[in-house]
């Protein structure tokens, strides 16, 4: 008997998530159809005999298909809420990640640590990473989009950090914040992480039943910090702070958080030590791309936010030409170059947010050359010319005006890199 046996679905939205929900709910014994829109158009579903439906997580709260559920008393639900429901049913122990920044390097720090599967926004659907035929933990990323109406209780809940980002897909940072604490709202036990950059603001939209476990890099808490150059859970030694491969004061954030949730759930301190010694920076995080015209060029495609940015240029080395924007969401340059590193000396400013970033540099940093262009590959071939040591692409902005994500973003920056060490040959 499957969990879902005699149950009908359809399911919103054709991408990874929604073709993988489909899978699971028919290996569990139950029936999906796929729509998605067609030209921007909602399609309606072909019979309205369906007992729940599953919405894409791109798919915005406003979307017609919302008010067709509602009509008819359909209650939508999203992937992961598919892929709770089988892991639960075989009793397969799952950790929730979210956070503005760190949800990748969070998760599969607390996967290796705990012989898991790293799974969900990380790019591996929950739904299919609960078909497998395996009791492994689900180490789960999650998104805002993915967790702005869901209902789920994760045995461990982790809050890396909170900045802002996408308020203008949940219609204001106050609904961003509440997302993002929609991750363990629903617990009735079990424990939720809290990483230290949060602001008290978005705590106050916090309701869980779940015991708190708090994280500190300067200071003894209940939870993960560092003391006297170790990590530390809830006065244990834990290993070497200098044992944790990535650089920077983030991924020490980061570091906390994953140790702090792996204990929670018994991992010992020899897999502790592995997984923090021998970890890496995903694809397109603080990426080396190479060297050309005298420079070091690295791809932080993946920082799509000022926080992320202002982590990217902390870890550059000598003077830097910071490539910025793309499609803006609702972010506050401001922000940005009011702490802005003075190793940056130039910006090339790109995309629909190219006019905003100019503007805003020039009122807070007048010291800083700003070039506007139009596209990436005018960006790379002005940051060629400048005198800058290191030129870092850190967008703090979306893709979604040029490229169709980060990751093609990164990728063609790779390629526009290896084409300027090629001709320089």
């Amino acid at each position: 008997m499957g969990i879902f046996d005699g149950k009908r679905f359809f399911v919103y939205g054709n991408g990874e998530s929604g073709k993988a929900a489909a899978r699971a709910i028919k290996r569990h014994g139950g029936k999906a159809k796929i729509y998605s829109d067609d030209g921007g158009l909602f399609v309606r579903p072909a019979n309205a005999d369906y007992d729940g439906a599953v919405i894409s997580p791109g798919v915005r709260p406003t979307h017609e298909v919302y008010a067709y559920c509602a009509e008819r008393g359909i209650k939508p639900v999203g992937e992961v809420e598919v892929g709770f429901a089988i892991a639960k049913s075989e009793n397969r122990k799952i950790v929730g990640v979210t956070g503005t920044n760190g949800k990748t390097t969070t998760t599969k720090l607390i996967a290796d640590m705990l012989g898991g599967v790293a799974c969900g926004n990380i790019g591996y659907p929950l739904s299919a990473a609960a078909c497998e035929r395996s009791t492994a933990p689900l180490v789960c990323e999650l998104s805002s989009f993915q967790l702005h109406n869901a209902n789920i209780k994760p045995d461990v809940a982790v809050i890396t950090n909170m900045a802002s980002d996408h308020a203008d897909w949940h219609g204001g940072i106050e609904n961003y914040h509440a997302a993002k604490c929609n991750i363990a709202a629903n617990m009735d036990g079990g424990y939720l992480v809290l990483g230290e950059d949060i602001p008290i603001r978005a705590l106050n939209a916090l309701r869980t039943a779940a015991q708190i476990v708090w994280c500190s890099s300067d200071s003894v808490c209940d939870g993960a910090y560092v003391l006297d150059g170790y990590f530390w859970y809830n006065g244990n030694r834990v290993c070497p702070t200098d044992y944790l491969r990535l650089a920077g004061a983030h991924n020490i954030k980061n570091a906390l958080c994953a140790i702090a949730a792996a204990k929670c759930l018994g991992a010992d301190n020899p897999a502790i030590l592995q997984s923090l010694s021998g970890a890496q920076n995903g694809a397109h995080r603080n990426e080396v791309a190479g060297r050309a015209c005298g420079k070091l060029w690295i791809d932080d495609s993946k920082g799509t936010n000022v926080s992320a940015c202002l982590a990217a240029v902390e870890l550059t080395v000598g003077t830097v030409c910071l490539i910025l924007g793309g499609r803006g969401k609702d972010t506050d340059f401001g922000e940005l170059f009011s702490v802005l590193n003075a190793r940056v000396t130039e910006i090339v400013a790109m995309g629909e947010t190219a006019q905003a970033v100019r503007d805003c540099a020039c009122k807070i940093r007048p010291d800083l050359k700003v070039t506007v262009v139009n596209c990436l590959a005018d960006a790379v071939r002005v940051a060629a010319a400048t005198s800058a040591q290191t030129v870092l692409l850190s967008p703090a902005c979306a893709s979604f005006d040029e490229f169709k994500s980060y990751a093609e973003r990164g990728e063609f920056f790779k390629a526009e890199v290896r084409a300027l060490a090629k001709r320089a040959q």
